[in-house]
């Protein structure tokens, strides 16, 4: 996500602003948001993952999947940052699915139907 909220990357001529399109598998709103929004108040300097921060500065299409039953990083954090997308694509919530888990037949076809959307 930091990646593609750059209008520049050292090293390449091409900006990520111009990307295609930007597929999240899992995303992270915040580094000290998994730990709880307490914390996250008091994290906030420490925190290097402030995603919720960039998410707004991505201009492509944006395709989110993210597993409910996830225990790493909660769902809602998928949630909230489809809320904040300019580009939202249908995001690909898979129910009863955990972090390290999604079926990848599924996140293929997803992905391939992300991929069909944004070459048109």
């Amino acid at each position: 996500m930091d990646l593609a909220s750059r209008s520049q990357v050292e090293g390449s001529a091409h900006s990520p602003l111009n990307a295609g399109g930007v597929l999240l598998q899992s995303p992270l709103e915040s580094g000290m948001r998994v730990l709880g929004h307490a914390i996250s108040f008091l994290g906030y300097p420490l925190d290097i993952f402030r995603n919720y921060e960039k998410i707004h500065k991505i201009t492509a299409p944006v395709a989110i999947m993210h597993g409910t039953a996830d225990e790493v990083i909660s769902c809602e954090n998928g949630k909230a940052l489809h809320d904040m997308l300019q580009k939202p694509f249908e995001p690909m919530w898979l129910e009863g699915y955990g972090h390290n888990n999604m079926p990848q037949d599924i996140c293929f076809r997803y992905t391939k139907k992300f991929l069909t959307e944004i070459s048109r």
